[in-house]
This record gives structure tokens, C-alpha cells and sequence, in this order.
């Protein structure tokens, strides 16, 4: 019977971290598959010892669960990656859990759940344009409007908000709407390869 516990949490795991590795996300098929274990095997184990009660150790998983997570959300100037996989690792391990209970039918509809959530409902996401605030900084002799033409061929829907004048150079501040799936680091390397930018900060 443990045996079956682990492999049917293995496979729980594996169809969840195939989902995540499809969308090349840092946590996939491995990571998920390993979480599952983990997970199962905590549990299995808790029960198997005397006057041990299984959902103490059940909270210690989701405990440790949390620490993983949070290894799997990434910040990238004002944009926040990995909540989705920090997500399907916290679902993952909760499946494990359910497994390890021998609730396997809660753990196989959480599991379907799960890949619905992240497959099919992924296309009824709003907001598909995020809104930015560039700070960026020229070099001395750079006239403003030269880089803002530049600018705006790079980001069409981006517009000056007001322009200030330092030692170093003149400083141009834009708002800035971006599609989804533009990285803020590829924006930015567009944007210091522009002739006279020496720097760009990309805040909310």
C-alpha cells in the first residue's frame, strides 16, 4: 500500500510539473514530482508511528512547503515572477498530503483542478498590458527629445512626464504600458543600447 501511495502522488506531482515545465517555468517536472514524494512519504511515515497524530506532521509539510515557494518567486524590477509555481508547489504538496491520508480521491480532483487552473483559465487572464514608470538617464549633451523619439519606437504607448536637468545629464521620466509577456530585462537592454542612455529604472 505504500508503495501505491507514493507512485500515485509521484504521478500527481509529475502532471502538475509537466504542466509547469511546458510553460518553461524554473520549477517542472522534477521539482514537483520530488514535492509529491516528499510529501506522502512525511505523512505515511507520521501515521505509521504510535500516539503520533498524521496531520501534525501534515503542517510541518506545508511549513516547509512555504520556504520553497518563496525560493520560486523571482522580482524583476516592478514586476513580481513565480506565484502561479509557487502556487503549484503549495497544491502539489497538498496532494501529497491527501495521498499519504489515503484520501485519494480529493487528491486526484484537486490535481485535475490544479491543471485546469493553470492551463485553460491562463487565456481568460485580464489586463494583458501592464502599466511601467521609466526613470532614465542620459548622457551630457543628449538632447531630450532625440531619446524620447527613440524611446517611443521602441515603447509606441509610453509618454514623457516630465524632464529634469542634472550634472551627470537630463533625466527623463515616461509611463509606459507593456504587453504581457515582454520581460522587463529585455526592456531595459533595448533601452540602454539606445545612443545617450546611460541607465534605466523600471518601477511601479
Amino acid at each position: 500500500m505504500t508503495l501505491l501511495q507514493i507512485g500515485v502522488a509521484a504521478g500527481l506531482g509529475g502532471a502538475i510539473g509537466l504542466e509547469r515545465e511546458l510553460d518553461a517555468q524554473s520549477a517542472g517536472l522534477r521539482t514537483h514530482i520530488l514535492v509529491a514524494l516528499g510529501s506522502a512519504l512525511f505523512t505515511v511515515a507520521g501515521a505509521d508511528i504510535l500516539h503520533t497524530d498524521p496531520t501534525r506532521v501534515a503542517a510541518q509539510v506545508v511549513t516547509g512547503i512555504g520556504f520553497l515557494g518563496a525560493g520560486a518567486i523571482l522580482r524583476e524590477g516592478a514586476s513580481v515572477h513565480g506565484l502561479t509555481t509557487a502556487a503549484s508547489l503549495w497544491v502539489t504538496a497538498a496532494a501529497g498530503v491527501a495521498v499519504g491520508l489515503h484520501a485519494w480521491v480529493a487528491a486526484i480532483v484537486a490535481t485535475a483542478l490544479a491543471l485546469t487552473v493553470l492551463r485553460l483559465l491562463k487565456r481568460a487572464e485580464f489586463s494583458p498590458r501592464r502599466t511601467l514608470e521609466l526613470t532614465i538617464e542620459l548622457a551630457a549633451g543628449v538632447a531630450p527629445s532625440a531619446a524620447e523619439e527613440a524611446i517611443r519606437a521602441l515603447l509606441p504607448a509610453s509618454r514623457v512626464t516630465r524632464v529634469t536637468h542634472s550634472v551627470a545629464g537630463p533625466v527623463l521620466y515616461l509611463l509606459a504600458r507593456i504587453e504581457r509577456g515582454q520581460t522587463l530585462t529585455v526592456i531595459s537592454e533595448r533601452l540602454l543600447a539606445i545612443d545617450g542612455v546611460r541607465s534605466v529604472d523600471l518601477t511601479r
